[in-house]
């Protein structure tokens, strides 16, 4: 009977249309059936969609039938199909809503459980591909609704079925905890928080606390309590809370509420009056500093109203709300206002319902055991959640607790801000902090200072962060003071922020915050002179009590960063005197290009084919004063790259999703010299997209030595025979100064800094531009001076070389114009050899195998390796590098490290190393020395060579 019956069902719909999305909002579908032990009926009582639901009463073992059109599952629909909706469960219960798929012949081929432990509004959110079940039959007719072992009713409301497009970050909960596989996870934090609910601590619970820790506990509390008191409540943001709570029109019904649904923001109709935790941080925010500082009644009655409200729409332990994605950026004020409402917060009855979904939404959870090695994304992490993590384990009303989760939140700090493998999120050896599975300084700036917060927190507690915790923290601190001028940082590493983007104020106190905490640099001083000198330069004519403390104690303002400094986990150089700072950057098989997402940065596609930047102009410098505006620049034009010039509606975002283009060379990065002088190298080539030119390579170097810079390309070809190459000299701002041109081949951009150009074709242009928003494609226009070398059409092997002088005196720009100072000994596709006569420093970039005709110290060079050498009284100083980071997955993030290589360069006659190092190995053979290097992360080895 139960297969004839389907049988008629699948006969029945297999014409019929079910509608996809139903909010019960005027009937119950014909589909929707229960058995002898259901009653199905509209209800108002709780929604979240419109105003009505369908309310589900069941007796045990009952069942809700419903009848779909038929669907055929095949591997891409599998993963891709699935069911969303919400259910209201007004009982807490240890049973569960089982969820049946049927197919023609009455058999489950899909399922999954529904745990009803939860009360209030819990998302259902899953895909076939998570299902249990045996899945042999991929036809679907039906699917059931089979009621727990006892009476009761549910409320189910926003349902899609199928829905077509699951979201890639369905978050396992409380109500489906093994959906979505969480080895997947390992990438996407905001996905785990059910996971780590499941970890237990491995920290033991004090039996009683010392008076001691007692008055360390107080505290931190005391300078919590300092850092997130705003002295007077905000009006606008008061008012803001009062207009959207009138808004939302929350109200008592049943055992729980009404109003405006919550739900996520991937969700989101604000059309239907919808709100999202951003609304919820509006409201909370609001009415807590409006009870806090106002002292008024009304507002602590509201603010516990929407938080009672949050919980039974979701915002809950234990619930993922659908996905939960990104939600750190949404929920910060509800942390630091719940301190201020903190007293009121442990007089509730629910007290702990509240404590709990934030302890739970903070992902405190985590922090039972130390970092995951492998775990992703902690610049969100560390930004977002690492104060709703602290203000969480203070909050805990028993102080053993306190005590015991801020001693594993500390670990869990100074663990996590251990170097990272691979591409993963976090800081690298070299100090470069990744996001997006690349360099990203729009995402270091906040996560600084919040740090820089935790660590203020506990200082001189046993709650403190570890000394190689904060010793990796100063190395990411260090290199954004590097290549930040003075707190802006260049186009080429701007990530999908191209005009965007510097050190905020509270950055710069995370500085003086890692300085008292303790001396990081083996000096035995009570704080870190060092950073302590940084925090005065940054901190400019400001005065604060740390700059009166470090003034007092005989600290001094730092100078700018001189030399050059070597980011290869960003393939990038960054290159300094006085006070002006280079940006160089490339990309390569570990590297991405550009972050271009559809509606940001549109037309960055050329951020980092070789670009070589100049920030040396304003008080303080920036990009601005430096002549890098939006407004009507050439998106094709950013110094120093060598592009295919393209009208932007070809050079627009070729994805509909983002691209991140890496290359498929390895050879791209740079490699200096005693910390002064350097050298940038790269094997240009193009991707296989939309819109690219897949043929279009070239090989590129920019030699750096004191304020001049040689820049050489050979090996430029492509097939596009429409638009033409070039090189940009520069594109500035013009403001009314010099012309570009001040001679044929020496030309100025208006900046005082002066391009000599040796080979090439030049062309020039003050003009007014008319450009696009790199976000919304709006008309944009601007005045600008242009220089750039014009290779033509589809050019085959064509090369430049030029000069740049950085600010120079008029006796030097007399003294270059007479004399360049440089001889270029090779450049071809083989290596780009040049000889600086003032350092003395001969510099390589071999792109393939090279062996030196008239070389007096090397016999050869293996490929893709940058070599600089330099007289040193009775030595020659040597450095080595291969940029290569050599990862082996070529994946969006990958946890796999960078992996050693070993170089060989062969030296003529005999040579010893004064200092012995693990990382280089010599042999001396007749007439010859083979030196092998044992590189790794892109960072150069340096050496002393004697002769013998």
């Amino acid at each position: 009977m139960t297969r004839l019956f389907f049988l008629c069902l699948y006969l029945l719909v297999s014409s019929a249309v079910f509608p996809q999305f139903i909010g019960f909002e005027d009937q119950i579908p014909e589909s929707f059936t229960g058995n002898s032990g259901s009653k199905l009926a509209l209800s108002s009582l709780y929604y979240k969609e419109g105003t009505q639901s369908l309310e589900w009463s069941y007796k045990p073992g009952a069942t809700l039938e419903v009848s779909i059109e038929p669907l055929r599952l095949d591997k891409k629909k599998e993963a891709s199909h699935g069911i969303t909706l919400w259910i209201y469960n007004e009982k807490s219960q240890n049973d569960s809503i089982r969820v049946a798929f049927l197919d023609k012949e009455g058999e489950v081929s899909y399922g999954f459980a529904y745990q009803l432990k939860a009360t209030g509004w819990r998302a259902c959110w899953i895909s076939f591909e998570h299902m249990q079940g045996g899945k042999q039959s991929k036809e679907i007719v039906a699917y059931r609704l089979i009621a727990p072992k006892q009476k009761g009713r549910i409320f189910i409301d926003r349902l899609t079925f199928p829905m077509k497009e699951m979201n890639l970050r369905t978050t396992p909960d409380q109500q489906i905890p093994y959906n979505n596989a969480l080895s997947f996870r390992d990438l996407w934090h905001w996905c785990r928080v059910w996971q780590w609910e499941q970890y237990t601590y491995e920290l033991p619970l004090t039996a009683q606390l010392s008076e001691e820790q007692r008055q360390q506990l107080c505290l931190i509390e005391k300078r919590v309590s300092e850092a997130v008191d705003v002295k007077k409540a905000p009006k606008e943001q008061v008012d803001a809370a009062y207009k959207l709570f009138q808004t939302a029109q929350i109200s008592r019904s049943g055992l729980g509420f009404t109003g405006a649904p919550l739900v996520a923001p991937d969700e989101l109709d604000r059309t239907k009056g919808e709100i999202s935790w951003n609304d919820l941080e509006t409201m909370l925010s609001g009415f807590a500093y409006d009870a806090t500082y106002n002292h008024s009644i009304q507002a602590q009655k509201n603010y516990f109203t929407v938080f009672d409200y949050a919980i039974d729409q979701g915002f809950a332990f234990g619930s993922g709300m659908g996905t939960n994605h990104h939600y750190g950026y949404q929920v910060r004020k509800i942390y630091t206002t719940a301190w201020l409402m903190r007293k009121a917060i442990y007089g509730r009855p629910n007290r702990d319902a509240i404590l709990s979904a934030l302890c739970f939404w903070a992902a405190l959870q985590e922090t039972r055991k130390p970092y995951q090695y492998g775990r992703d994304e902690l610049l969100d992490s560390w930004h977002t959640l690492l104060m709703a993590k602290t203000i969480s384990a203070l909050l805990m009303p028993d102080e053993r607790e306190r005590d015991r989760a801020l001693k594993g939140l500390s670990r869990w700090v100074s663990t996590s801000l251990n170097y990272t493998p691979g591409t993963l999120g976090g800081i690298k050896v070299d100090g470069t902090t990744f996001h997006h599975g690349g360099f990203y300084p729009a995402y270091t700036t906040g996560v600084f200072a919040v740090l820089g917060q935790f660590i203020a927190f506990t200082s001189g507690t046993e709650y403190e962060v570890s000394v190689s915790g904060r010793k990796a923290l100063k190395s990411a601190f260090l290199a954004m003071r590097n290549y930040c001028n003075l707190y802006e940082w260049g186009i080429g590493i701007s990530g999908r922020h191209p005009f965007g983007g510097s050190m905020n104020k509270d950055d710069v106190a995370a500085f003086a915050s890692l300085a008292l905490a303790g001396d990081l640099s083996a000096n035995g001083d009570s704080f870190d002179h060092g950073l302590a000198a940084d925090y005065l330069r940054l901190l400019s004519d400001h005065k604060t009590p740390q700059s009166a403390y470090f003034k007092e104690q005989g600290i001094l303002p730092a100078k700018a960063p001189q030399g050059f400094f070597v980011y290869n986990y960003g393939s990038a150089g960054i290159f300094r005197r006085a006070n002006w700072m280079v940006t160089l950057k490339g990309y390569n098989t570990d590297v991405w290009g550009a972050e271009i997402y559809a509606k940001d940065n549109r037309y960055g596609r050329y951020q980092s084919y070789g670009s070589v930047q100049i920030f040396g102009k304003g008080h303080p410098v920036s990009r601005d004063a430096s002549g890098f505006v939006a407004q009507g620049w050439d998106w094709n034009r950013l110094p120093g790259t060598t592009t295919i010039h393209l009208p932007l509606a070809l050079l627009d975002s070729p994805l509909r999703g983002t691209t991140m283009a890496k290359s498929k060379e390895n050879f791209s990065g740079s490699s200096a010299l005693n910390g002064a002088n350097g050298v940038f190298a790269m094997k240009l080539m193009e991707r296989e997209l939309k819109n690219f030119t897949s043929d279009f390579v070239a090989r590129k170097s920019v030699f750096c030595f004191d304020n001049r810079m040689i820049c050489l390309g050979s090996g430029i070809s492509n097939s596009n025979t429409v638009y033409p190459t070039e090189t940009t000299l520069f594109q500035c701002a013009y403001r009314g100064g010099e012309k570009p041109a001040t001679g044929r081949y020496w030309l100025t951009d208006g900046y005082d800094n002066y391009y000599h150009v040796v080979e090439g074709t030049v062309r020039t242009q003050v003009a007014e531009q008319q450009s696009l928003h790199e976000k919304t494609r709006a008309q944009t226009s601007g005045v600008f001076a242009s220089a750039w070398i014009d290779h033509g059409q589809a050019p085959k092997g064509s090369s430049y070389e030029y000069m740049v002088l950085i600010q120079p005196d008029a006796s030097q720009l007399k003294r270059v114009e007479e004399e360049r100072g440089y001889r270029v000994l090779r450049r071809d596709d083989t290596a780009h050899v040049v000889f600086d006569e003032t350092t003395r420093i001969t510099a390589y970039a071999a792109f393939e195998a090279y062996q030196p005709q008239g070389d007096e110290l090397l016999q050869s060079l293996p490929a893709e390796v940058l070599v600089m050498h330099q007289p040193d009284k009775d030595y020659i100083r040597f450095s080595v590098c291969d940029p290569n980071l050599n990862i082996l997955e070529k994946e969006y993030t990958t946890k796999e490290p960078s992996r050693p290589i070993e170089k060989t360069i062969v030296l003529k006659g005999g040579w010893k190393v004064v200092m012995p190092q693990e990382q280089i190995r010599v042999v001396r053979r007749a007439q010859q020395t083979e030196l092998t290097v044992r590189l790794q992360h892109g960072q150069p080895i340096e050496c002393l060579l004697q002769a013998f």
